[in-house]
């Protein structure tokens, strides 16, 4: 089975306050003005959904996205966790720790913290006060895991507005402090590992490659055992 576990991109979609949104303009219409093809036009901010932040969104010196080699968005040793998290609460170093040997053997790590619902339910919650990751969780997860390349979450980015964390967290994961970094897939749609018991073998997160970018769009797509 295979499945997306990136959201739709709409025009509705949350972003960090004060961000740009996506904007969607019909140039052409089959059958209007003698035209035969239908076009559109797409202004895409780059946080605007399932986005991925590359080491250059927050490190002058990091690559940009692409820069990066292929393994940074193909991953075959996928590590999925639980860490349940309420509004304004950050994910710990103690909620990955539990599984420090399973991470050990991941290229990928998936945190699901249930926040897939609220940006459903509460889309007002999830934007102003949905988790985010600790500076020191940042710390441990550079320090401690050499082989993950990515980490990615159902909440909206490695920081909140709910406090003033983001930056140092972003420059800790993103490789600002030494030359191990780890990757981010922001606001990823992983309600399907609530529903199926099936486990995650693969994942590949399809970037936008666009000269220069350093954080946009990715679709991910994950492929399921039996």
């Amino acid at each position: 089975m295979k499945a997306f576990l990136s959201y739709l991109l709409d025009p509705a979609d949350l972003v960090w306050p004060g961000e740009p949104v996506l904007k969607i303009r019909r140039c052409t219409e089959i059958g209007q003005n003698d035209k035969v093809y239908n076009s559109f036009e797409l202004t895409l901010p780059n946080h605007v959904g399932t986005h991925y932040d590359a080491p250059r969104h927050f490190n002058p010196n990091g690559p940009s996205i692409s820069e990066l080699s292929v393994d940074y968005f193909w991953f075959e040793n996928v590590c999925v966790i639980e860490a349940p998290k309420k509004p304004k609460e950050g994910v710990t170093k103690e909620d990955l720790e539990p599984h420090e040997d399973a991470i050990k053997q991941a290229d990928l790590l998936l945190i699901k913290t249930g926040f897939a619902q609220v940006r459903k339910d509460r889309p007002e919650v999830y934007q102003m006060e949905g988790p985010f990751l600790y500076p020191e969780t940042c710390r441990y997860m550079v320090d401690t895991f050499p082989d993950l390349k990515c980490v990615g979450f159902d909440f909206m980015s490695v920081g909140s507005p709910c406090n003033d964390l983001a930056a140092e967290a972003h420059q800790i994961l993103l490789g600002c402090h030494g030359e191990k970094f780890i990757t981010a897939i922001e606001d990823m749609d992983l309600t399907l590992l609530y529903e199926t018991q099936k486990p995650l073998l693969r994942v590949v997160a399809a970037p936008l490659l666009a000269l220069g970018l350093d954080s946009g769009q990715v679709s991910v797509i994950g492929e399921f055992g039996d």
